[in-house]
């Protein structure tokens, strides 16, 4: 049977013949309509060139280590003042344990952009902090650090800067200079959430923030909590201050992406005796 006398394979063969004999290439003079507008092939590069959205982790397991004092000697007091000391050999023995285990130190900034954007971290990251600004965190923690190839966060309080004991902000801005950051610890370490005067609250968290920024030339994104104590009209006061993230002393490992301007902090032998097993477990190893 056909259509208007011509069979079906005719028909078929017919069609066949107008495929393979399209034009490969436009008549000379002619635009090739098959090529997208240029406007459309820009957009089309533009996103071609865009990095892929990374899946964003709803929490991170990681050691936000504190450290206090690194000089030499034995410390003397309380089981609490003893906790804020070790020695410069303690210390490189803690520093060669890490290194030993594979972990790469990162910023606040670096925890920050993970747990916000997706942004990966090492397998093993870990932030070593130091709070005070004492002297002797220079003169010995520094260069221990440099060292082992780790990098710190050093909390300073900016009323006790340029005094004795006490680093100066020229011995801040080697640090910065070497990939250490800076961070926030308060103007003169009170207790925040017993300060009644607004102004001085004010002053104690976002002035010392701006004093730090004008002398040291860099953002100060980062703010512990001096003795650890805040409430929420203080974390509340961290954030419209500008700050990114704050540190507490709260025990754990546990960081997301709610609890930046909360995050905990843990001496090394606590991490190492009840919270090891668990970040290395989690970062899918077993301890070894």
């Amino acid at each position: 049977m056909g259509i208007g006398g011509w069979s079906l394979s005719a028909i078929a063969a017919l069609l066949v013949a107008a495929c393979v004999s399209w034009p490969s290439e436009a008549p000379a003079g002619e635009p090739d309509r098959r090529d997208a507008p240029a406007e459309i092939s820009a957009v089309r590069a533009a996103e071609a060139e865009k990095p892929p959205l990374l899946p964003t982790p709803r929490a991170v397991e990681m050691p936000i280590l504190v450290y206090h004092h690194v000089v030499p000697g034995v410390a003397s007091g309380s089981a609490m003042t003893r906790s804020l000391f070790v020695t410069p050999d303690a210390f490189e023995q803690q520093l060669k344990s890490l290194k030993d285990n594979h972990y790469q130190s990162v910023s606040f900034d670096d925890l920050a952009d993970c747990v916000e954007y997706g942004v990966p971290l090492p397998e093993r990251p870990v932030i070593l902090t130091f709070d005070d600004g004492w002297e002797n965190q220079f003169a010995y923690a520094f260069p221990l650090l440099q060292k082992y190839g780790f990098t710190g966060t050093f909390f300073v309080v900016t009323g006790y800067l340029d005094f004795q004991n006490f680093m100066t902000s020229e011995q801040l801005k080697t640090m910065i200079a070497a990939g250490m950051t800076i961070g926030d610890h308060s103007r003169t370490h009170p207790a925040l959430p017993t300060i009644g005067n607004s102004q001085r609250l004010q002053d104690e968290i976002a002035g010392s923030k701006a004093w730090l920024e004008e002398r040291l030339g860099v953002p100060v994104t980062t703010f512990a909590y001096p003795y650890g104590s805040y409430t929420p009209a203080v974390v509340a006061l961290i954030k419209a201050a500008g700050y990114r993230t704050a540190r507490t002393v709260d025990e754990g490992t546990h960081d997301t992406a709610d609890n930046l301007e909360t995050l905990p902090g843990i001496i090394f032998p606590t991490y190492t005796s009840h919270y090891r097993d668990k970040v290395e477990l989690a970062a899918g190893e077993t301890r070894r």
